[in-house]
């Protein structure tokens, strides 16, 4: 009797197992696109790296601080462009393909290469045309000479440490490839 009881038990918990994963699988079954970053969102990107670029940061390790915060923000190159986008796509019917990345994911998995640079694009940078970037920024313009961009970065030589609109001539060696970000649609 009590192996009859326990196999109708253990049936009746395979048979509610089951039922729970099939009516949990449709929540799995969501879809989206991912498709290149829409203008509007490269747009708002500049907007608000350029608003970081107006507060006091420092270029910190796998900083990547809110605009929320009080006092001195602390971000790093990749932090910072995951931070700007976080805050381009919120509200939208856009979303990131990640919660946080790091240069060499930004670049080989959640970017598409361009030939034409718009505002929010990103542009990878490094030392050696064959290696992989090490750097990166966001485009902001350009003109006959030089590649304007902003980027969290530290390079004491030039007395710069945190978010900063620069620029570089056009056919500088250290901008080793333009990329558009991808996103959920």
């Amino acid at each position: 009797m009590k192996q009859k009881q326990f196999t109708l038990y253990f049936l009746f918990f395979l048979t509610g197992l089951s039922l729970f994963s099939c009516a949990t699988s449709n929540h799995l079954n969501i879809r989206y696109r991912v498709i290149d970053c829409p203008r509007e969102i490269r747009e708002a990107a500049v907007s608000y790296a350029g608003k970081y670029a107006e507060r006091e940061t420092v270029w910190t390790w796998g900083g990547r601080d809110y605009l929320e915060q009080e006092g001195i923000l602390s971000v790093d190159c990749s932090g910072f462009i995951v931070r700007i986008f976080q805050y381009a796509v919120k509200g939208t019917k856009y979303s990131l393909l990640f919660e946080d990345a790091p240069v060499s994911a930004l670049y080989e998995y959640f970017s598409v290469p361009i030939d034409t640079l718009t505002p929010g694009d990103l542009i990878f940078m490094g030392t050696g045309r064959n290696a992989p970037p090490t750097h990166m920024s966001i485009f902001v313009s350009m003109d006959n000479e030089n590649i304007y961009f902003i980027d969290a970065t530290l390079k004491e030589e030039d007395e710069i440490n945190g978010v900063t609109l620069r620029h570089y001539p056009r056919g500088d060696s250290r901008f080793l490839s333009y990329a558009r970000l991808l996103v959920k649609y």
